[in-house]
């Protein structure tokens, strides 16, 4: 299993204690293309001496964008691949024709097998939806014609929006500004941990997500380990046991609970 561990870079000086632990591919965020991710020049990645190095593009891209995007992606030799959330990226990459891995990331909209297979068609894989149930992603799994990528650790993104909405709560409500901050909403009291840049806010999970229980049988590309926001020393105890028992502040989301995205038909 760990040998198919696909694990966000947040720090670098942490990656020689993923590869000891036999975690072989990586994924990094780009300066200016990412939300909700530390992220790094491609000067610094491409110094990185691993093999199976991918670049995260996370956050929608507005066509001043795309455009200085064309220039980077003629400058990524020693790059796998590339992990993408704005269509706008796959239109202008397969016309560059770059030979590089493309995988699309898009948290809540791979839910069902026909939207995946309509992506497979077009991408090297597929990132599952972080919502949907075992049973759920193992149809999916089974049935399509690629293997596909599914979250097994970390906390869940729960929103990206193109809104600075720190700095907004922070004007409005005349609070001091905090990034990586920590919300709660009153009526449920589930809190969100938050983090903003110029590009918008990303919303992660109350609770850690430990899948490993569930999907450690299923034939996937990657498994995504998500180290952002996380102690170093809690990641490398994942790494080292890849246990499939709770430890606190872990949950297992929606795999056993049907995520209701509409009411019912009466």
């Amino acid at each position: 299993m760990i040998s198919k561990i696909l694990i966000y870079v947040s720090a670098i000086e942490n990656i020689d204690d993923y590869r000891k632990a036999g975690v072989s591919a990586f994924l990094f965020g780009l300066d200016g293309y990412c939300v909700g991710y530390n992220t790094y020049s491609l000067d610094t990645i491409k110094k990185v001496n691993v093999s199976n190095k991918y670049i995260l593009l996370n956050r929608v891209i507005d066509c001043k964008d795309i455009d200085k995007l064309k220039n980077v992606l003629t400058q990524l030799d020693g790059i796998k691949g590339i992990v993408f959330e704005d269509i706008g990226v796959y239109e202008v990459v397969k016309k560059m024709n770059l030979g590089l891995e493309l995988i699309l990331f898009q948290n809540h909209f791979a839910t069902n097998k026909d939207s995946v297979s309509f992506w497979l068609e077009r991408v090297d894989s597929v990132f599952l939806s972080n919502e949907i149930t075992y049973e759920e992603l193992k149809k999916i799994v089974d049935s399509v014609s690629k293997k596909v990528c599914v979250h097994l650790y970390g906390y869940n993104q729960v929103m990206y929006s193109r809104r600075l909405l720190l700095t907004n709560w922070s004007l409005e409500f005349n609070i001091p500004y905090k990034d990586k901050n920590i919300i709660e909403d009153k009526g449920t009291h589930i809190k969100f941990r938050v983090m903003e840049n110029e590009y918008g806010t990303v919303m992660y999970s109350e609770n850690i997500f430990n899948g490993v229980k569930y999907l450690k049988d299923l034939d996937v590309l990657y498994y995504y380990v998500n180290t952002m926001l996380i102690d170093h020393e809690k990641i490398m105890k994942f790494l080292n046991g890849l246990n499939d028992s709770l430890s606190e502040g872990e949950d297992i989301g929606f795999l056993e609970k049907e995520t209701i995205y509409k009411l019912k038909e009466r």
